[in-house]
């Protein structure tokens, strides 16, 4: 049998008195009229909410035109409920819905020689009582983490079974995006909250309306990124939560982490380290990288805040993308085969590819989910019709990785950051490694 579900959008609710509080709707008379012969619809398909029934609504049963029939007058009734713990009719053709389930009202009328002249039904599909159910608790917080909000999942008590039923929820808060489910089978409401804020949900169900206070928090952390050398420290910090932090690092023998989130780095290479809370994480990418390398990518940053002019890329204060990466390298005397002049792009990765420095797999996904970067390494753009070496036309310096969130596997999703681009500028190009 299909259960019918309905979901009310978003509207600005009046503050309520009490939290928790449970409201009646008053119950409708509703007449029923029926034509001889009409048979009851007993499919469930393409019902409506109007076509639902609450417990308490009731109604007269009329039949042909007030009792004349073509066929004679109808001198005796009978009124027959399918199922009396859902549905009552006395013999006047009154009936009052008792409970939650179907039931069908069918209707025999007979002439004054006792000859069946009338026989009709109609089924009646009936929401259940739900005036002693409950919700668990009438204020819940969750908390936003990565950009990524928790669902809650509230329970019910004594909710009985909802084979039919109508819901629907409103929000007090207007510019905070809730969205509202309820499970039939499960009996709980489950709620998930985009963005911070507290809200006063009404939900109502079968007529009955329940309160529900929603505050949403959000979580950061104060880096997503961090450069180190060995023996270099940083400090993590996370904010918006007020419950107990574990911390812990993915690779021991590159950064450890104290339990009040000092990251102490070891050795040269890339790591995750994060905070736990009740199974869920934040985190910061760190890269441990040589005293040279370190400088190399601080340069190249330095570099990159001037005006881009390929006319004066050689100036102080100026830049175009090739003189930006051979003038940071050559703070450590790597010219890429030319001492005096910044070559361009193309002649930087003929010069690296030919001395076997060409990454395998360049900028993808696999490498930058590996951490199979490092700070410092260059990638380059092709597919320009400019006569040189793979038409390439571009170099950018990679200056590190960002925590970006973490997958249902508890897997770091990571980001890229460049010395002049936005985070995450490029992806699916060759790379190469001074």
């Amino acid at each position: 049998m299909r259960k019918i579900r309905w979901y009310v959008g978003l509207f600005l609710l009046a503050a309520f008195c009490c939290l928790g509080r449970r409201e009646d709707s008053k119950a409708q008379e509703r007449p029923i009229y029926l034509d001889n012969g009409q048979m009851a619809e007993d499919s469930d398909e393409n019902i409506s909410e109007a076509d639902l029934y609450q417990v308490g609504d009731t109604g007269e049963v009329h039949i042909g035109n007030e009792g004349q029939l073509p066929d004679g007058q109808i001198s005796k009734t009978e009124y027959l409920s399918s199922d009396t713990a859902v549905l009552q009719v006395d013999q006047t053709g009154r009936y009052q819905i008792v409970g939650g389930g179907k039931a069908v009202i069918t209707v025999k009328g007979y002439n004054s020689e006792g000859v069946l002249v009338f026989s009709a039904g109609h089924c009646f599909r009936c929401c259940a009582d739900v005036s002693g159910a409950a919700l668990g608790s009438t204020e819940f917080h969750t908390y936003i983490i990565n950009g990524q909000a928790e669902d809650l999942v509230i329970p019910f008590t004594d909710m009985p079974n909802l084979v039919y039923y109508t819901f629907g929820y409103t929000s007090s808060n207007a510019g905070m995006e809730v969205s509202c489910t309820l499970d039939p089978q499960a009996k709980v409401l489950k709620i998930f909250s985009v963005n911070k804020g507290t809200t006063t949900l009404a939900i109502t169900i079968n007529n009955m309306t329940f309160t529900l206070t929603v505050m949403a928090s959000e979580v950061s952390i104060n880096k997503t990124s961090a450069l180190l050398t060995a023996k270099g420290t940083v400090t993590l910090k996370v904010k918006g939560y007020p419950g107990k932090v574990a911390w812990k690092t993915m690779k021991k023998k590159v950064a450890s982490v104290s339990a009040k989130g000092v990251v102490k780095a070891k050795k040269t290479g890339n790591v995750v380290v994060y905070a736990e809370m009740e199974g869920r994480k934040i985190g910061c990418a760190i890269s441990v990288v040589t005293p040279k390398l370190k400088k190399v990518v601080n340069a190249a940053k330095k570099i990159g805040k001037g005006k881009y002019s390929q006319p004066r890329r050689m100036k102080k204060g100026y830049y175009d993308c090739s003189s930006l990466v051979w003038r940071a390298y050559k703070k450590i005397g790597k010219t890429f085969g030319d001492r005096g002049y910044a070559p361009v792009a193309a002649n930087i990765a003929k010069y690296l590819f030919g001395k076997k420095k060409r990454i395998q797999g360049g900028l993808n996904n696999k490498n930058i989910q590996g951490m199979k970067l490092r700070p410092g390494d260059l990638m380059f753009l092709t597919g320009a019709k400019n006569g040189r070496y793979k038409g390439i036309y571009h170099v950018e310096m990679f200056v590190g990785y960002q925590c970006e969130g973490f997958d249902s596997k508890g897997k770091p999703i990571l980001g890229t950051l460049w010395a002049v681009r936005p985070p995450n500028y490029y992806y699916g190009n060759p790379m190469g490694r001074p």
